[in-house]
């Protein structure tokens, strides 16, 4: 009786071990979302996507899944920001691209209070009417690295009545 009783639990050893062995080999294959189990919106939205799909890794789809669901809460406004913002990206070589996202890793990381100045500040900056925007900007290009950074650190002192005047005489000096 003691021997059998031992088989059955040598078997039940064996089998709770093939088990496992199973599980750590099915656990290193990645389940990769199926283009069917995406729901219709969800594939409206990623059919541009739809004939490499099942060559993207998981981590990609599950972000793209991600985005698709989100697509459906934005506004029309939001939406055709995000779409004029996307054709932009594909504009980008893989040069700018690996540029951008080392600069939004480095945002990212800034500490809230700093982001939110940059948010100000850019904000402000898309208000400006288009033109003294380009005037700026031609200013700024053809400032050396160092007068822009001291230029930079000056506007961060001033009021914002200062900083506008600092930057009318800006666009003139250049």
């Amino acid at each position: 009786m003691k021997q059998i009783s031992m088989c059955k639990k040598i078997q039940l050893n064996l089998v709770k071990s093939l088990l496992f062995v199973c599980f750590l080999g099915i656990s290193g294959y990645s389940f990769a979302l199926d283009w069917q189990s995406l729901s219709t919106e969800e594939q409206k939205v990623l059919k541009p996507l739809k004939k490499k799909w099942q060559s993207l890794p998981e981590k990609r789809q599950l972000h793209l899944q991600r985005v698709a669901k989100r697509w459906k809460t934005l506004t029309p406004e939001q939406r055709k920001r995000l779409k004029k913002r996307y054709r932009q990206w594909k504009k980008l070589n893989k040069k700018e691209r690996k540029l951008a996202r080392e600069r939004f890793k480095r945002f990212r990381n800034l500490p809230p209070k700093q982001r939110k100045r940059i948010r100000k500040q850019r904000h402000w900056f898309k208000n400006l009417p288009p033109e003294l925007r380009k005037r700026i900007k031609r200013a700024f290009r053809n400032m050396t690295p160092q007068e822009r950074q001291n230029f930079r650190q000056k506007l961060r002192h001033m009021r914002p009545k200062e900083r506008r005047q600092a930057i009318r005489q800006l666009e003139f000096a250049y």
